[in-house]
C-alpha cells in the first residue's frame, strides 16, 4: 500500500492485445449455467434467447444480471416489453438448449410446453427454476450489454434434478461426487470453428436461398458444427450436431492435402477393397480438389438419397440402422464413383471449399448444398462467395492456405 497516499498504487496499463478465440478457450474452463431469458413480445408473441451468462447481483434489493451481444435483435425485443424470466435449464433440456441457441428458428415455442410466469413471461416446463424480473438497467460493456433485473417473482422445481452445465464446448450436469460436463478438446476448439464460421454461413444462406453449414472432424466421425436453411422444407430442420461417417468419398477436402498414409486410412474406413477403376476415379477426384482448391459434385440421385437419410436423422434422431444406410450408399458411391466435373459445366448437388488452419491443415468444410436447381451464372456466383467465405474464415483464425481460392474460379 502507498501510506503517503493511503490508497493502493494503480494498476499499470496493459498493451497487450487479448486474442479472442485465445481467451473464448481459456475462459472455456469455467463451467456456467445454461438458462433460456424469455418475454413476451406484443406482435410476434413469446420469444426466448439461450445465455450462459446469468449471475446473481444483489440480496437486497433482489437483482440479477444477464449478458446478450449488443446485436442482439431478441434482447431488443425484451427491452421493448420492460420485463423478462430466466429460465434454469434442466440437466435434461440439452434439446431445449440448441432449439433456443438456432437463430433462423422463429417458431421456437411452437411445440414446447410452457405457461405464463405472474407478469406475464414464459415459464418453460421442465426448468429447474425461473426468475421472474423487471428490466432494471442496461449497461455497455464491450460488444455486450450488461443487463439487470429486479426481481419480482421466483420458484424452483426440485423434481427437476440438476441444472444443466456447459463447460470446454459440452454440455452435462453436476452431481455431487462429480462434474459430468463432456471436456471433449477436439470439440470444443470445433465449437470455436463454428462460431467463426456461423455470420457466413447465415449470409450465404440468405443470400442465396440454399442450405449451407459448416462440418468438422471428431476422430472418425464428420460434425455438422453450424447449418442454415431456408424457409420450407427440410432448412426447417436444423442438422447441427449430427455426426456423419467420415469415409470416401465424404470428406474428401478433408484428407486432400494430407499424407499419403492418412489417405490410405480414409479408404480402408470403407470396410472393403476398391476396385482399380473406382480407385483411380477417387485419386483423380482428390488431385482435382489439389488442383481447384474445392470440390463441386454433380448432380446424382445417390448423393440426394444421403441427403435424405441425413435430413431424416436431424428429424428422427440418428441410430444404427440410418448410419447402415449411409454406409450402404457411400460405398455404393465409391465403387460406382462420380466423376467429378469443373464448374460451370451441368448441374451440381453442392459445392465445399475448405478453411484452414495455421499449419495448412483444413479444419472445417463450408458446403452450399441442393444447388442442382442453378445455372452456369449462378453456380460461378454461388462458389465465388464460397471461397471468399472460407479465405476469410481462414484469415480470422491466422490459418495459412498454400492455394490461391479466388484464381481458381
Amino acid at each position: 500500500m502507498n501510506t503517503e497516499q493511503g490508497r493502493l498504487p494503480s494498476a499499470p496499463e496493459s498493451t497487450q492485445v487479448v486474442e479472442s478465440q485465445y481467451f473464448r478457450r481459456v475462459l472455456g474452463h469455467y463451467p456456467t449455467g445454461v438458462c433460456i431469458v424469455t418475454s413476451m413480445d406484443p406482435e410476434f408473441g413469446p420469444i426466448g434467447m439461450t445465455v450462459g451468462s446469468f449471475a446473481s447481483v444483489s440480496l437486497s434489493p433482489a437483482l440479477v444480471s444477464f449478458m446478450p451481444t449488443r446485436d442482439s435483435a431478441t434482447f431488443e425485443q425484451i427491452r421493448a416489453s420492460g420485463k423478462f424470466c430466466v429460465n434454469v435449464l434442466s440437466y435434461q433440456q440439452e434439446d431445449v438448449c440448441r432449439l433456443f441457441a438456432e437463430r433462423r428458428r422463429p417458431d421456437k415455442f411452437a411445440n414446447l410446453g410452457w405457461h405464463h410466469s405472474p407478469s406475464g413471461s414464459p415459464v418453460i416446463d421442465g426448468s429447474v427454476a425461473w426468475i421472474d424480473c423487471e428490466l432494471d438497467d442496461v449497461h455497455v460493456a464491450g460488444d455486450h450489454l450488461i443487463v439487470v433485473g429486479a426481481v419480482v417473482d421466483l420458484h424452483t422445481t426440485e423434481e427437476a434434478g440438476p441444472p444443466l452445465l456447459f463447460f470446454q464446448g459440452g454440455y452435462g450436469r453436476f452431481s455431487t461426487l462429480t462434474l459430468t460436463a463432456r471436456a471433449d478438446r477436439d470439440l470444443s476448439d470445433n465449437l470455436i470453428l463454428a462460431d467463426a464460421a456461423r455470420p457466413y454461413i447465415e449470409r450465404l444462406s440468405a443470400r442465396f436461398g440454399v442450405e449451407c453449414h459448416a462440418t468438422g472432424v471428431i476422430g472418425g466421425d464428420l460434425i455438422q458444427l453450424a447449418y442454415s436453411g431456408p424457409s420450407g422444407g427440410s432448412g426447417d430442420t436444423t442438422k447441427v450436431g449430427l455426426r456423419l461417417p467420415f469415409l470416401p468419398p465424404m470428406g474428401a477436402l478433408f484428407v486432400a492435402w494430407e499424407a499419403p498414409s492418412a489417405i490410405a486410412d480414409w479408404k480402408k474406413r470403407l470396410g472393403s477393397e476398391l476396385a482399380e477403376d473406382s480407385a483411380l476415379a477417387l485419386e483423380r477426384m482428390l488431385e482435382g480438389v489439389r488442383e481447384r482448391g474445392w470440390i463441386a459434385p454433380p448432380a446424382d440421385s445417390r448423393l440426394v438419397a444421403v441427403e435424405d437419410v441425413v435430413t431424416e436423422m436431424a428429424r428422427e434422431g440418428e441410430d444404427d440402422a440410418r448410419h447402415g444406410q449411409l454406409r450402404t450408399l457411400l460405398q455404393d458411391i465409391a465403387q460406382r464413383p462420380i466423376e467429378y466435373g469443373k464448374l460451370p459445366y451441368g448441374p451440381m448437388h453442392s459445392i465445399s471449399a475448405p478453411v484452414f488452419d495455421r499449419d495448412g491443415r483444413v479444419v472445417l468444410m463450408l458446403t452450399l448444398n441442393s444447388i442442382d436447381h442453378a445455372d452456369a451464372s449462378l453456380r460461378r456466383d454461388l462458389l465465388a462467395e464460397l471461397l471468399d467465405a472460407a479465405d476469410e474464415i481462414t484469415r480470422s483464425i491466422s490459418g495459412v492456405s498454400s492455394i490461391s481460392l479466388a484464381s481458381q474460379i
